[in-house]
């Protein structure tokens, strides 16, 4: 990247010193020490099949209305951000199932899922995989092993796409605000991305978002051993490829 493009896509950035502070850790403080590949990707993997089966645009639509009834079922989880796969762990048994049940997203949510149903079979969303009728998904190993493989380089257009559709479940719980005029503001343009110099400083901005949110339980992070489980799971499935 050229000097005066690395200029404009950090534009939004604030001087302290000799450091560059994102926006959002101008308004929030230091963001905590959270990797993206042990923590981040396990829990939000269920975004990305999702978004794989039907694209960014249904599969955001698809999400968002899933975690809405999710959040309307119970005045307690009203203020939920439900990204996180590790947050589904807390629910009641029964309650993914019925929220699901009827609804006319059911398959195309529930389908998508069933390589972790067949590989992970103490995942937190094993409801939402049973709960799936009509068409037949492949259980194959090696879509699931391809996805995660795209998802290690948390700059791809399917990684930023993943944690767009993330932030976009703060902005929807009313959790995560922003100023006029920040990068952030103009959050539908990340659908240009990697495109536009525009997109660019909204990705960058989604990414400190989340790693300030997944520091934080209270917000995005489930504080479970989900993203742990998932690394031993795949160790047990095929050994680790140098």
């Amino acid at each position: 990247m050229s000097k005066s493009k690395r200029s404009s896509v950090l534009g939004d950035h604030k001087r302290i010193k000799s450091k560059l502070v994102t926006p959002f850790n101008d308004a929030f403080g230091p963001m905590r020490e959270v990797s993206w590949i042990n923590m981040m990707l396990p829990e939000l993997l269920w975004i990305a099949l999702v978004q794989e089966a039907w694209g960014p645009r249904r599969g955001v639509e698809i999400i968002t209305a899933f975690t809405r009834d999710l959040r309307a079922s119970d005045p307690t989880r009203d203020r939920t951000i439900w990204a996180a796969a590790g947050k589904f762990a807390a629910l009641p048994r029964g309650v993914l199932s019925s929220i699901v049940e009827g609804r006319p997203y059911r398959d195309d949510l529930c389908g998508p899922l069933a390589p972790l149903q067949a590989h992970y079979p103490d995942h937190p969303m094993r409801e939402l995989t049973q709960a799936a009728s009509g068409e037949h998904w492949s259980q194959d190993i090696s879509g699931l092993k391809a996805m995660v493989g795209v998802l290690f380089d948390r700059s791809t257009t399917c990684a930023t796409m993943v944690q767009a559709t993330a932030t976009w479940l703060a902005f929807d719980a009313d959790r995560l605000k922003v100023s006029p005029g920040l990068a952030l503001a103009d959050f539908p343009r990340i659908e240009d991305y990697p495109e536009t110099e525009q997109s660019q400083r909204i990705a960058a901005s989604i990414r400190a978002t989340l790693n300030q949110m997944f520091g934080d339980v209270d917000l995005m992070a489930s504080g479970t051993n989900w993203p742990t489980a998932f690394w031993n799971r795949g160790l047990e499935l095929e050994p680790c490829e140098y």
